[in-house]
């Protein structure tokens, strides 16, 4: 099997000051990591905060952490040091070839698309713990051929909400079932160009979204990474 992953984002409309963080890492027991975060500090949205709690995970994931361990380790620590002002928004997608499950990590609310045997279904699971609502909870599911799981940040998630238009999860499920043979990047490219469009084209917010596929290998054992980035 094959793990395919594509991100594609966008910045909110006409702002210099970003909130998303996304970061993409090879697991040291074999896998790999899609951490998506967004940070505010004060009420307001920070690429500081977000980044540097979204390297923080990266970091302790390259030495062994389990997922959910590192994640709340993070999440503790940004919790003390800015004395409860900054809030971050973790969503961690990993496939782990050592325990041979897809594993979902999130501390938010935000909506999650999975296909599964040719059936969709998306839900919210449910991202806070019951002690401390600050910290995530962890999902796993097995490894299997044509998986397909796409996480989004909040800007997707409320897209068209300030031009009461809502985007409509039961259209984008269809959407997905009916292109889920597209690479990929283009599956990315088409969620987020919907969204981008709920919001007539002026995103009110940061958009994210994270695609990965689990499917039939191509044969050759080569690693492709693909990056483009406007400026």
């Amino acid at each position: 099997m094959e793990i395919q992953i594509a991100i594609a984002k966008v910045d909110r409309y006409s702002s210099p000051e970003q909130g998303d963080q996304v970061e993409v890492v090879e697991r040291p027991n074999g896998g790999i990591s899609v951490i998506l975060g967004e940070g505010k500090l004060n009420g307001s949205r920070s690429k500081f905060v977000a980044r540097k709690a979204v390297h923080r995970v990266l970091s302790l994931l390259l030495d062994g952490i389990h997922d959910g361990a590192a994640s709340r380790a993070v999440l503790s620590a940004l919790k003390t040091e800015y004395h409860g002002e900054a809030e971050f928004s973790l969503s961690l997608l990993s496939c782990d070839l050592q325990s041979q499950t897809i594993v979902l990590t999130k501390n938010n609310d935000l909506p999650v698309i999975m296909v599964r045997k040719n059936k969709g279904s998306y839900t919210s699971y449910e991202g806070h713990d019951e002690v401390d609502p600050q910290l995530p909870n962890v999902y796993q599911f097995p490894i299997e051929d044509d998986f397909i799981i796409i996480m989004f940040s909040d800007g997707v998630a409320t897209a068209g909400w300030e031009c009461s238009q809502p985007l409509e999860w039961n259209s984008l499920m269809e959407t997905v079932l009916e292109e889920q043979e597209l690479p990929v990047q283009q599956l990315a490219d088409l969620i987020l160009n919907q969204a981008i469009g709920q919001d007539l084209g002026q995103p009110h917010d940061d958009m994210s979204v994270v695609v990965m596929q689990v499917g039939k290998s191509s044969g050759r054992p080569i690693r492709r990474l693909s990056v483009s980035l406007p400026f």
